[in-house]
């Protein structure tokens, strides 16, 4: 999960295009269900003794089994529709904003996609690092505050 999120976060960025924000909503919603049906039925048929690497479920298993196997075909038609979305939105894509999230780190501060330097001129830092609770933090005029 964590991947999936680093590589929305990061697209734009890397790629200079949004994604198609509905499909990823979609993603994630066929993930979430797909995870929760796969592994949560794993518990029961852990307190209800079932092995693990048997050839062949016994009849009182067999059903629990079949929702799990059902959630990991859902988990991998998301997984399709994911890499169907990246690859889509990586040519068909709208063009991304050089900042799209607004976040205040340094990496922002440059062009999307960044360009082989990184920065064509120095950037002016007008935050402590981590300043995520700063109502001015992106797009404002007015001027930064010292930290204390």
């Amino acid at each position: 999960m964590a991947i999936f999120a680093a590589i929305y976060f990061w697209f734009p960025k890397i790629t200079g295009h949004m994604y198609a924000e509905g499909w990823g909503k979609l993603h994630f919603w066929l993930t979430f269900l797909g995870a929760n049906l796969t592994f949560l039925p794993m518990h029961p048929l852990g307190l209800q003794g079932m092995v693990r690497r048997v050839a062949a479920y016994p009849p009182e298993y067999q059903n629990w089994n079949v929702i799990a196997s059902l959630g990991a075909f859902l988990l991998g038609l998301s997984t399709l529709l994911f890499i169907a979305n990246v690859v889509a939105s990586l040519f068909l894509g709208s063009r991304a904003s050089d900042n799209p999230w607004e976040a205040t780190g340094l990496e922002w501060m440059t062009s999307s996609p960044p360009p082989r330097e990184n920065f064509e001129e120095i950037p002016q830092v007008m935050f402590p690092p981590y300043d995520y609770g700063n109502p001015r933090a992106y797009g404002e005029n007015d001027p930064p505050q010292e930290p204390s």
